[in-house]
């Protein structure tokens, strides 16, 4: 076998980027570093997709102790090679080179395999291959323009992957179609490490901090290993072997931190757009320490099924239920087609999940790739709890590619590179986020209901508010009237629209209580809640609305009457708590609550 080394690059005369500058790009990005892994090495995966193949993604996370874990220190070199320097790399604390020698100490590996793509062709001296744009260079935009659809555009994947490195080093094992290298069909298969360090001296030498592992050259330079050489070191290192029709990538991130849980997560969040579309599709299986996880299921997750409804309404699977939806396509702009978009209102028991509380009030960005750009806050409150999806058209997929940053988690129109591009590139970017805020909006307030037109005094609001009343008492031998018992109603959830699948209800909560001046210990009330419908003439006791009322705090005491109401004796002390909810009912109707305590 050809021998491999790792060699480290000296400081050109005229500078260099370091090897911090490869890692550091993505460190910034506010997501957490399984979402940017997830997002990034899965967006270089569909990028390099085979016209008619499903991409596969295989992930496996591998921890190694004792003889298996010196046999991969020595397979890997990372002792002394990379050892002897770790004083100078500045590397998170925890780091394996400080522990390498310790049989005990865990060594986790994260190897990230693609099927259905084309691999890493082209000339590792090739600025313009593939190879060279995953390992060798940084922040070349080619992809932006030469590929049609694609997700990244800045070569920042290996960012994402050196950076979830504890020791920022990553290797790389690729199987393509030697015609498409341009060399001679030579070659089918290569392996090369990457580390990117920060830049040193050592020995009174300066350096990049950029070092590969692979087969030294002249003048400083780095071969990866070739064909057999690549096959044989790829399975000592612990890669799945690549036949020669099983084309594509494999990496592998030493010491990684990020577990696939984590990572199943992320690929959840931001990748269920590809996950669930029948045309491009996605599979990503997982593995933990030899053991397969249950795959990424987006649709079993709270937060993301507002989210997926209306992707499905925005693509044309499914059809509006009711005016709790929305769906329709953009007035193309520049006569060019901007996409489609579909609002949902938010359900109370979706409302409820803390990751969807989160996401209240955004709307998913999605182009081509079918990755979820961003969740975009539209900013301000709405009268309902309200998500959207948009999915942009292709006639402006370039546009939006060309605004994105170099961690493609937004739409900017103030992007310099879209100065590149026609004057309506901006604009386009610029109207789209404008319509998608202002039409969840205009979407929100539609549904919800109408305000009163009119003022109304009834004894009913003003209990609704809290007011002291006094219930008619009767003395104990029935002989005439004794002083009233102030009774006092107080609410904890003021009455409030929620979202149902039929319409809209009015849910709240409030506690009851006996005051201290009150002339007995206890009363025997019955507590019942009206849901009434405003009508022109005001507020009609006709036909109201049926609620459910119920109160765990009443001691077992508390008995339904036949009105829906609830009889208990309230002590002087107590303060139970009562819910109601009504029963649905169209949103264009305005309705006022009614609590109504009465002696019995």
């Amino acid at each position: 076998m050809t021998s491999i080394k790792w060699v480290f690059e000296q400081s050109p005369d005229m500078g260099g980027v370091s090897g911090e500058g490869f890692t550091n790009p993505l460190l910034g990005s506010g997501m957490e570093p399984a979402a940017d892994l997830a997002r990034e090495v899965i967006q270089n995966s569909t990028d390099a997709q085979v016209a008619g193949e499903k991409v596969r993604v295989e992930m496996r996370r591998v921890t190694l102790m004792g003889k298996e874990k010196q046999a991969f220190v020595k397979a890997m070199g990372l002792d002394p090679a990379l050892t002897s320097r770790r004083n100078y790399f500045n590397l998170p604390r925890g780091s394996c080179l400080a522990t390498l020698g310790e049989a005990g100490a865990p060594l986790h590996l994260l190897y990230i395999e693609d099927y259905g793509t084309c691999g890493l062709h082209g000339s590792p001296k090739s600025r313009k291959s593939h190879f060279n744009r995953l390992l060798l260079s940084l922040g070349d935009g080619s992809k932006s323009t030469e590929a049609e659809g694609s997700g990244g555009s800045y070569g920042f994947g290996k960012s994402a992957c050196s950076s979830n490195s504890r020791i920022h080093t990553i290797v790389a094992y690729t199987v393509f179609d030697p015609v498409k290298s341009g060399v001679a069909a030579k070659n089918h298969a290569r392996l090369m490490g990457c580390g990117y360090f920060r830049g040193h001296d050592h020995k009174e030498v300066e350096y990049t901090g950029r070092a590969w592992y692979g087969t030294a050259a002249d003048g400083g330079k780095v071969d990866p290993l070739v064909d057999e050489d690549a096959h044989e070191y790829a399975e000592r290192l612990g890669f799945k072997r690549r036949e020669l029709s099983e084309r594509g990538t494999s990496l592998l991130i030493v010491d990684c931190g990020v577990d696939c849980e984590m990572l199943r997560d992320a690929i959840e969040e931001w990748w269920w757009p590809r996950l669930l579309d029948d045309e491009l599709g996605l599979d990503v299986a997982l593995y933990e320490q030899g053991q397969r996880l249950a795959p990424p299921r987006p649709r079993k997750r709270p937060d993301l099924r507002p989210f997926i409804e209306c992707f499905d309404l925005a693509i044309g699977r499914s059809m509006p239920t009711g005016d709790h939806q929305k769906t329709a396509p953009f007035n193309r702009l520049y006569d060019l087609n901007l996409g489609n978009y579909a609002y949902t209102v938010v359900g109370e028991e979706g409302a409820k999940d803390e990751k969807l509380s989160e996401k209240l009030g955004s709307i998913a960005l999605i182009r081509r790739p079918r990755m979820v750009i961003e969740y975009m806050n539209v900013g301000g409150s709405l009268p309902l709890p309200c998500v959207g999806t948009f999915v942009a058209g292709p006639d402006i997929d370039t546009f939006l590619k060309r605004s994105e940053p170099a961690t493609h988690n937004k739409w900017d129109p103030k992007s310099n590179r879209l100065s590149e591009l026609g004057p309506e590139a901006r604009d386009i970017v610029v109207k789209i986020q404008q319509r998608l805020k202002t039409g969840l909006r205009h979407f929100a307030n539609a549904a919800a209901p109408q305000a009163p037109t009119q003022e109304l005094r009834l004894k009913s609001l003003e209990r609704l508010l809290g007011n002291m009343f006094k219930p008619p008492t009767t003395s104990p031998g029935g002989g005439g009237a004794s002083p009233g018992d102030p009774i006092s109603i107080n609410f904890v959830d003021q009455p409030h629209i929620v979202a149902e699948q039929a319409g809209i209800a009015t849910k709240g909560s409030f506690r009851v209580s006996l005051a201290d001046e009150a002339d007995r210990p206890k009363v025997r009330v019955a507590v019942r809640v009206k849901c009434l419908v405003q009508e022109d003439e005001g507020v009609t006791t006709e036909d109201p609305i049926a609620v459910t009322l119920h109160s765990d705090e009443v001691n077992g005491s508390g008995n339904v009457a036949a009105d829906g109401g609830i009889v208990f004796e309230l002590e002087r002390d107590a303060k139970p708590l009562f819910t109601f909810k009504s029963a649905a009912y169209v949103r264009d109707w305005t309705t006022h609550i009614s609590v109504q305590v009465e002696e019995m």
